[in-house]
Formats: C-alpha cells, structure tokens, sequence
C-alpha cells in the first residue's frame, strides 16, 4: 500500500522487512520510540522466529517507518509502530497500519488489537479515525519518566 508521495521508481511503498533491516528498523526505533526495541529483537522479527512479522515503508528509497504486527488464531494485533520524526504526520503510520490489517484480513482474522500510551495524542487519534475504540486500560504499563503510564487497550472489527 503505498504513501501520499508514492514513486515505484523511487522505491517507495510498503514491503515486508528482511533481516537486513534489523539494524535500520532498532535505529529508528530508538529516535521515535520512548521504549525501543533491541536491533536482536527485530532480526528475529524479520525472519520470522515467531509469529510477529514486520512491513517497512520507504521513501525516496530510505524507511519512512514500520510496523510489528501478528495474526494468532482469529487475531490480529498491532504490536509497535513507529515512523521517522522527520517524517511524522505525513500518513506513513497511517499506510502501515492500513496495509497489516488489509493482511490481516486476508488472513481471516476478525478483530484488530492494540494497545498505546494514554499520553500518544498523536497516535489514539490516528487509530480512532480507523475505527479503533477503546476497549480498557492497563495501569502502569509503559515506563515513564517520573513512574509508569497506563495503556490503553483498543479494538476493531476487521
């Protein structure tokens, strides 16, 4: 599925990851996320020891962004998704999250999960657009600064 300023020349879209991009995908993490992962922990992803997977999305040739998912039974469930800052709000989390649950809809899964910081204003509206509504909360979840954040549980029906 591709983004806004899609050029197949350039290599834009979105493709699955390769263990080649497990350096990439935990660099990126690490300037967009408050709780990375570990560069080990994605090249297990890429190639599949187990049942989350990864899609990447380029631009100009280079990762926008990417998003760890899973199918398990019935189930899909959005595990992390993370964009460039440069490249925030310009619909890359968007795409990516559009192009797992079109996956996991072929996939015949029947319910989408997720979970996010209560304090990701930017990222609860993103799902909520999607049809993601709020299911429940898990105290304490995320590590913050100062003590612990709630997360906030959310669903849609695929």
């Amino acid at each position: 599925m591709p983004v806004a300023s899609h050029d197949p020349a350039a290599g834009d879209g979105i493709r699955p990851a390769t263990p080649a991009d497990a350096v990439r995908l935990a660099g990126m993490d690490r300037r967009a996320s408050a709780s990375p992962r570990s560069e080990a922990q994605y090249a297990a992803c890429c190639r599949h020891e187990g049942v989350e997977r990864v899609l990447v999305c380029e631009e100009a040739g280079a990762p926008a962004g990417f998003i760890v998912y899973a199918c398990v039974a019935d189930e899909g469930s959005i595990n992390h998704v993370a964009v460039e800052p440069a490249r925030q709000g310009r619909g890359v989390g968007r795409a990516l999250v559009l192009a797992a649950m079109e996956i996991m809809r072929g996939e015949r899964m029947r319910v989408c999960l997720l979970e996010v910081r209560e304090s990701n204003a930017a990222a609860r509206g993103l799902y909520r657009s999607l049809g993601f509504r709020v299911d429940g909360r898990r105290r304490g979840y995320y590590p913050a600064a100062g003590g612990r954040e709630d997360a906030l549980l959310m669903s849609r029906p695929l």
